[in-house]
């Protein structure tokens, strides 16, 4: 843009100054220290590798490379970690093969510094990771591939690599003796002679040391055995690959070619059992790790000699963390694939909520935790009415008298009121010597049933909230001395529902067994749900058991232990695959993840309902079928994710998108198809298809068929799927918007398939018609003519209205993560002129970010109200946002595997540093009306006064927000008389409206007076556009009393009355003072028109805040600026911010102040519209 060379210049001489972690990195980094992996220019020898290896290289060119390339990063790193170790740096580990970089713990106030190092290219923290925690084999049919005539295989000559807590390769299970005392004379940190390695765990190596905990300085060694206080990795190992135990506690020996009798073992065979396993040790005895870098450049070269000939075939990372796929590691493990060695990943424990899932890269195969048919359970009878009686699956609780020492009990079953029994009941006069019915959610276990048993009740029946089977209720501490069982959601449902009618009960006395086959095939509740986050790619790739699973335990000699959780689950996937990679010695990990992908089995609920893509990927992994399968199908452009993922579409009218699959043949015979598309998540407004029915695969050849993804915003249904409930455990839920099913190719004798999966928000362009609206009336109460315009295929487009509080320009963040904690502008609204009550009313506070939220998680998101209640300038409460599993858990709102997708304003005493459930993030959860929270830069905060702490009659507050990159000012605000009235009463007298028939704002002129407003300072309005896209997600509406320019010259007649005093002395051509400039110029500048001195400037003194630096000028609204910085050179500048739209008379901008010891020169300049 051109601009007016209306200029001002000014000096600031920094020195020594060090830009904090916290600013630079985000909310991660709380310690004086921080674990960071340092990058380093150049390629790492896998590139190098991997680029030669697609050009046609020959092995010993490759190898040359290799090593040539480590070779030369070793010399640099050296002179790197010389100038770390100045900045008082501890190296901890250096990484040339995967990834060119250097592990090091820094103070954090030297990060800034080591940027500046020649030969280092960025700073990315190391992300902390979590161990995820002998029917299951033979239910996937995976023993009788060992045993069959053609083609058997059982994972021999296949190397896989188990990165977790170790393996325990005294136990059985790995060919040990069966002896306790073994592992009990085994030292930890040394290998004695003939102990390791073995037969079965043929390598390894201990990253970690026992004593490390995510936060210790590793202390490796070459023992990778496991902690028996442990013991994820030995039981995670022998799922995979372990030899069998026998009932005798011996290990099994005698081969697998014939059929075994399971019954005659104490824990089953892995599903590999012949493949050679590798104890890559990244845990200590407790606590999380930062080491898996370090394990996959291991499993790249084992023998260390920078060539990649010898590395493994597959790893087995049963690790990881919730919603954040970290991007370093996501390069290692992208590489290590690449390389041609499969990695296979637990999808996570963090359940049925959107985004929660872990993985490193696209190309893993990510397994989600279903459940097989060996699970069993005891059963409730109901007696009474007889379509209801029958026995249904039951959990007893863990802290509750047991039934075995109570007996029998026969009564009626009666509903709680309130139905999750987090308040005293209100019935408890029907509940007197009956069983009480009660949800669960909301509130702990312990306080339901505590508050039936105060009613009255002999014992307590809680409803699932969420599909699967029943889990075993635990408490922190406490007994209830009463018997409690959990039921399936399905079954409470059916209860409930006949519940006026009467039902009656038994519990205890003999009761049968429930589960097997009626429970196959389900997904466990706590299996984490895709999509990933930060790309919106379909995961998890498939599903396997992992639901109360038996393996070997560490330091038990042969004994086994009981475990659940996708850590169970995906070592079955990575046994599958190694059985693959024996029968099929060829194929990369990518054909190895279709066949399996492509042969899944398909998954359903209780009720029969088929589980979404988002839970299961592509199903239940099927070895048979997948060892078995001749043909594959991939995603043509990435064939590294197999399945059709289209991420997050924001859909604006019709939408179109063609897409290639291709299919391989491996048989030396045509293989010939239909094709099929069916929906799991129906939606009418989404179509894929391809122009034709049928194709034919020649032998030993590839198809590929366009497909086109069509999109009909007008007919789409935006709505929960099938198998999740509106409600968590912690209240109603909020929904990504999916739309995902199967595409099917259905041949004579066997059939091929691979999911597709989007996430879609449906948005418009609506905005306001006039930015600046006259207000001529003079009534005390003014309906404020505010149109909206603009198109929108949602069909409720909802906009939110605030008095604006503070605006604040944007910092132009490229990175998501950090514009997402850019505010651009906040306001506040209250319903107590809109209730029929104000004793309590409730505050909402509208904000807009630069960029986009996911999940408004408060550990993702860094988004921070602080409100002074007694205004003395002083914080007394804090409103975040973040899921009611946090609180209602364990109070701890950073803690990733406790939360869900119950969002709320979370309120935080300051004094008791205590946080409670405000109300719910935009109002309203996605069953009642969809308000587009995830995904969104818009976003509505909701407290009652009561929840601040305020009594009546006492409610004028001041608030801010506050973040690690802006603090704005305190805002006034008076709850129980804004100056703005913006809420609905058609929706709840709450700030949201329909566009398309808003409720009227208006402006409160008694309130005005009684808050000292003037004329020239009335209020403007915020917007918020919640199904907009996210550039156009807010509009300001300023008010001006009377004419705005009379004698219609370009210049309003309030600024030409200010300085003339009669709106016909000047006009846009004139120069009052002489000074080179028309006066058009000074009003467009903001300067005064009657002084030829007068420059555009900055307010002095600058004020310098700790990292920050205040620019603040004198502006013209709807006016746009910029702000150009030169460092130590006046004449070499360059543009810091532009496009700064004026809201007010003045204006303000944040620099973060530069570390060169040199003069930093700024200069302010208007820019032509």
């Amino acid at each position: 843009m051109p601009f007016r060379q209306i200029l001002q210049f000014f000096i600031i001489y920094f020195f020594g100054f060090i830009l904090s972690a916290t600013k630079l990195y985000g909310a991660e980094f709380q310690t004086e220290t921080a674990l960071v992996y340092i990058e380093v220019d150049g390629e790492s020898a896998a590139e190098i590798a991997i680029r030669l290896q697609e050009s046609g290289a020959t092995k010993k060119e490759i190898s040359s490379a290799t090593r040539k390339q480590i070779g030369k990063l070793s010399i640099k790193h050296e002179l790197i970690i010389k100038e770390l170790e100045k900045f008082q740096g501890k190296i901890e580990s250096q990484f040339v093969r995967l990834v060119n970089a250097v592990k090091v713990r820094l103070p954090i106030d030297k990060l800034e510094k080591a940027l500046s190092i020649e030969g280092v290219s960025g700073v990315s923290p190391v992300a902390q990771f979590y161990p995820l925690t002998s029917t299951s084999v033979p239910f996937i049919k995976a023993s009788k591939i060992w045993n069959r005539k053609n083609y058997p295989a059982t994972g021999k000559g296949i190397k896989i690599g188990i990165i977790d807590s170790g393996i325990d390769y005294t136990h059985a299970m790995f060919g040990g003796n069966g002896s306790e005392s073994d592992y009990q004379i085994n030292d930890p940190s040394i290998v004695e002679e003939g102990s390791f390695p073995t037969k079965k765990v043929a390598g390894g190596y201990d990253f970690a040391g026992d004593d490390y905990d995510g936060t210790k300085t590793p202390r490796p060694d070459g023992d990778p055995i496991d902690c028996a206080a442990n013991s994820h990795g030995s039981h995670v190992a022998g799922i995979a690959a372990g030899f069998g135990v026998l009932s005798n506690g011996k290990t099994y020996t005698n081969g697998y070619e014939k059929l075994l009798d399971i019954d005659k073992f104490l824990i089953g065979p892995g599903v590999a059992p012949e493949a050679q396993l590798y104890a890559l040790k990244v845990f200590g005895c407790k606590g999380t790790t930062g080491l898996s870098v370090e394990a996959m450049e291991w499993a790249s070269d084992p023998n260390g000699d920078g060539d990649f000939v010898d590395r493994l075939d597959l790893v087995n990372l049963s690790l990881g963390t919730s919603y954040t796929p970290p991007e370093f590691e996501s390069n290692a493990a992208s590489r290590l694939v690449k390389l041609g060695c499969a990695v296979v990943r637990a999808a996570g424990n963090s359940g049925n909520n959107f985004y929660s899932l872990m993985v490193f890269d696209e190309s893993e195969i990510t397994v989600a935790n279903s459940i097989d048919n060996g699970i069993e359970y005891d059963s409730i009878e109901v007696t009474s009415p007889s379509e209801l009686s029958g026995h249904y699956e039951a959990v007893e609780a863990g802290f509750t008298r047991k039934l075995k020492d109570v007996g029998e009990i026969k009564a009626k079953a009666v509903f709680s009121d309130p139905p999750q029994a987090c308040l005293a009941l209100n019935n408890s006069d029907e509940i007197k010597g009956n069983i009480a019915i009660i949800n669960r959610g909301i509130c702990f276990f312990f306080d339901k049933i505590q508050r039936a048993k105060e009613a009255g009740a002999i014992a307590v029946i809680v409803v699932n909230n969420e599909g699967g089977p029943p889990i075993p209720m635990g408490t922190s501490g406490g007994i209830v001395d009463i018997p409690a069982v959990m039921i399936t959601r399905r079954d409470g449902l059916k209860l409930i529902e006949q519940s006026r009618n009467g039902v009656f009960v038994k519990l205890g006395g003999d009761f049968t067994i429930l589960g097997g086959a009626e429970l196959s095939d389900q997904l466990a509740p706590s299996s984490s749900r895709g999509p990933v986050y930060e790309t919106h790619m379909l995961k998890p790739d498939l599903a396997a058991p992992g639901f109360n699973i038996q393996s070997a335990r560490a330091g038990g000699g042969s004994y086994s232990m009981l475990s659940a959780g996708t850590s169970m689950a995906a070592p079955h996937v990575a046994g599958v695959a190694a059985l693959i990679l024996e029968r099929n010695p060829d194929w990369g990990p990518n054909a190895i993840k279709a066949a399996m992908i492509n042969t899944a089995i398909e998954m359903r609920d209780e009720n029969n309902e088929i589980y979404p893509e988002s839970r299961i990927g592509a199903g239940r992994v099927s070895p048979l079928m997948a060892i078995d399968t001749s043909v594959i199908v991939f995603d043509d452009d990435y064939p590294e994710r197999v399945s059709l993922s289209f991420g997050l579409l924001d859909v604006n009218g019709p939408y179109t998108e063609g897409r290639k699959l291709t299919l391989k043949n491996y048989s030396n015979e045509p293989w010939e198809s239909t094709i099929d598309v069916t929906d799991t998540i129906i939606n009418n407004g989404v179509n894929i298809f391809a122009d034709i029915k049928k194709i034919t695969v020649p032998a030993f050849g590839q198809t590929t068929i366009d497909f086109k993804l069509s999109i009909d915003p007008t007919k789409l249904e935006l709505g929960f799927d099938s198998t999740t409930p509106p409600e968590v455990k912690g209240g109603p839920r909020h929904i990504a918007h999916e739309a995902s099913g199967q595409i099917w190719f259905r041949g004579e004798s066997a059939s091929v398939h691979l999911p597709f999966h989007m996430i879609i928000r449906v948005v418009g362009n609506h905005r306001v018609e006039e930015s600046q609206v006259q207000i001529t009336s003079s009534d005390d109460m003014v309906p404020l003519p505010v149109a909206v315009v603009g198109d929108n295929t949602h069909s409720s487009p909802l906009v939110s209205a605030f008095q604006l509080g503070y605006q604040s320009p944007s910092r132009r963040y490229e990175d998501r993560a950090r514009a997402s904690r850019d505010l651009i502008a906040i306001g506040a609204s209250s319903n107590a002129s809109g209730s029929d009550s104000t004793s309590d009313p409730t505050v909402y506070f509208g904000i807009v970010m630069d960029g986009a939220w996911i999940v408004p998680q408060s550990f993702l998101t860094d988004l921070k109200i602080d409100v002074d209640t007694n205004l003395d300038g002083e914080v007394d409460i804090e409103l975040t946002n973040g899921s009611s599993g946090n609180v209602l858990a364990s109070k701890d709102i950073t803690e990733r595997e406790l939360a869900d997708d119950s969002y709320y304003t979370l309120v935080r005493d300051i004094k008791s540093d205590k946080y409670k459930l405000g109300e719910m993030l935009n109002v309203f959860a996605s069953s009642k009306r969809d308000t587009s929270l995830l995904n969104n830069n818009v976003m509505v905060f909701s407290v009652m006064a009561s929840e601040l702490g305020l009594a009546e009659g006492d409610f004028e507050i001041q608030y801010r927000f506050n973040n690690i990159y802006e603090s704005t000012r305190w805002i006034p605000f008076h709850i129980d008389s804004p100056a703005l009235m913006t809420v609905n009463p058609n929706i709840d007298n709450t700030p949201f409206h329909e566009i398309d028939k808003m409720a009227p704002i208006m402006l409160n002129r008694s309130a005005l007076k009684s808050h000292g407003y003037i004329h020239s300072t009335l209020p403007k309005l915020l917007l918020l556009f919640h199904h907009n896209n996210l550039k156009n997600s807010f509009d300001i509406v300023s008010f001006r009393e009377g004419v705005l320019d009379s004698d219609n010259d370009g210049l309003l007649d309030q600024w030409e009355l200010k300085y003339f005093n009669d709106i016909a002395k000047v006009d846009r051509t004139t120069d009052y003072d002489g000074d080179s400039f028309p006066d058009s110029s000074e009003f467009f500048a903001g300067t005064n028109p009657l002084d030829d001195q007068s420059l555009l400037r900055f307010t002095l003194p600058v004020d310098v805040i700790g990292q920050k630096v205040l620019l603040r000028w004198d502006s013209v609204p709807n006016k746009r600026y910029r702000i150009e910085r030169s460092n130590g050179n006046y004449g070499d500048w360059k543009v810091l911010a532009s496009g700064l739209l004026a809201d007010s008379n003045t204006m303000s901008y944040i620099d973060l102040r530069i570390n060169n010891s040199l003069p930093v020169f700024y200069k302010l300049a208007v820019e032509d519209n």
